[in-house]
């Protein structure tokens, strides 16, 4: 192998390690207003025809009530929140809150009710590892002890009720289609969080079921944010080493290249 080959294959090795490491940039969060409440236990959050502010909106097609879209680029960090939408043009009081039995109704621990609950949707620009915290909202004075679950896909379909009860660790919860559970986190702390960190996940999109934890038998209805925090999944070091045997091998056939020519004069 000359040099000039060795080169061109340092050059393209080099340019993949890039792509793979490389955050990007671009993110963004909307919502919905469509029958919001400030309990988080009506039925009509987030429904339909939908009235998205705060940037472009989602293609969505599914019937499943979608509350809030986040656009998440590797390397970014997106918060979900009141604030954040009323900055965006929402109502002064919009609101986003959940009922206290929305995720966990305390029958079996894996059953919620969906008339209580919100739902996200989520899209990753790039593969990513994805850490998810939930928690009550703070500043608006939330006591929520919050829990989630994070299915792979949208609803595509054009069934879904989300006023009955369903499980929070199944896949297609309230008659959607097309949702795959990839897993789950609460707390049992009022005022708390609920987190999960997500490795790997190819890029695409997300559903995020969003409620109240009722575990040991209490809970309060409270508001809530979200954080969606991306980033690269890690390059294997068999790529590194790779990349640095092709650039060692670069320098000696430079070196072997350098000793032929001085031989020859």
């Amino acid at each position: 192998m000359n040099a000039h080959t060795l080169i061109k294959c340092t050059v393209t090795v080099l340019s993949a390690l890039w792509l793979f490491t490389e955050p990007t940039a671009q993110a963004s969060v909307v919502y919905n207003l469509t029958g919001w409440d400030s309990t988080g236990t009506g039925g009509a959050d987030g429904g339909f025809p939908s009235n998205w502010v705060g940037g472009p909106t989602p293609t969505y097609t599914g019937s499943l009530n979608a509350m809030w879209y986040a656009n998440v680029g590797a390397g970014s960090t997106e918060t979900v929140s009141s604030t954040d939408a009323r900055s965006k043009g929402a109502d002064p009081t919009f609101a986003l809150a959940v009922g206290p039995r929305a995720w966990n109704d305390n029958t079996s621990g894996t059953q919620g009710q969906g008339h209580g609950s919100d739902f996200g949707l989520i899209h990753f620009e790039g593969q990513s590892n994805l850490s998810i915290t939930v928690a009550a909202d703070a500043s608006l004075g939330s006591s929520l002890k919050p829990g989630f679950s994070l299915f792979q896909g949208w609803d595509v379909g054009s069934s879904s009720e989300r006023v009955q009860p369903f499980q929070n660790n199944a896949d297609n919860p309230l008659g959607t289609n097309g949702l795959l559970f990839q897993g789950s986190a609460s707390t049992t702390t009022s005022g708390g969080n609920a987190v999960q960190l997500f490795t790997n996940l190819p890029a695409g999109t997300y559903t995020l079921f969003v409620g109240g934890n009722f575990a040991g038998g209490t809970g309060a209805p409270g508001k809530y944010t979200v954080s969606l925090t991306a980033s690269p999944v890690p390059l294997p070091a068999a790529a590194w080493l790779f990349g640095s045997g092709v650039i060692g091998m670069l320098g000696l056939a430079r070196r072997q290249f350098r000793e032929s020519r001085e031989t020859m004069n």
